[in-house]
């Protein structure tokens, strides 16, 4: 499933539940010490928030209607394109395109060593998703305000 690009009720109430669904699923994952599991969907929200991000930005902002190319752009390729337009501070983005090199870099050695993967590196995650829902937050009430 695509993720909903559209603010309307049915797709608010769609990304809703998702959200929902992924977090309880993060938290019993995290109650077993399922770090693999854990790390994954913890990372998942996180790319999520920053497509989120985006897609505000190109559709509320920019005003431009998202083509295929948007929806399918490399996440290393928005946190560029976020820090790039003064949308993420250098150092925030730094630490977002560190996060994304060691997401590639865990997953493939978790295939030879499962314990690769700590409860610390999801602690990790889940504070960088958080506070790219703080950015998000003031970037939709500067919106709200130019609106």
């Amino acid at each position: 499933m695509v993720r909903p690009t559209d603010d309307s009720k049915e797709s608010q109430r769609k990304k809703y539940e998702h959200h929902k669904k992924a977090n309880g699923t993060l938290n019993y994952y995290l109650e077993q010490e399922n770090w693999i599991g854990a790390y994954v969907i913890a990372y998942s929200l996180l790319e999520d928030r920053l497509r989120a991000m985006y897609v505000v930005i190109q559709r509320d902002v920019n005003k431009v209607e998202l083509v295929k190319e948007d929806i399918k752009r490399s996440l290393g390729g928005i946190i560029g394109y976020l820090k790039k337009n003064g949308y993420l501070e250098k150092d925030f983005a730094k630490q977002l395109h560190k996060a994304n090199e060691l997401r590639n870099t865990l997953l493939h050695d978790a295939m030879w060593q499962v314990g690769v993967i700590t409860e610390q590196h999801v602690t990790d995650v889940k504070e960088l998703k958080n506070e790219v829902a703080k950015v998000i937050e003031k970037l939709k009430r500067v919106i709200k305000r130019k609106n």
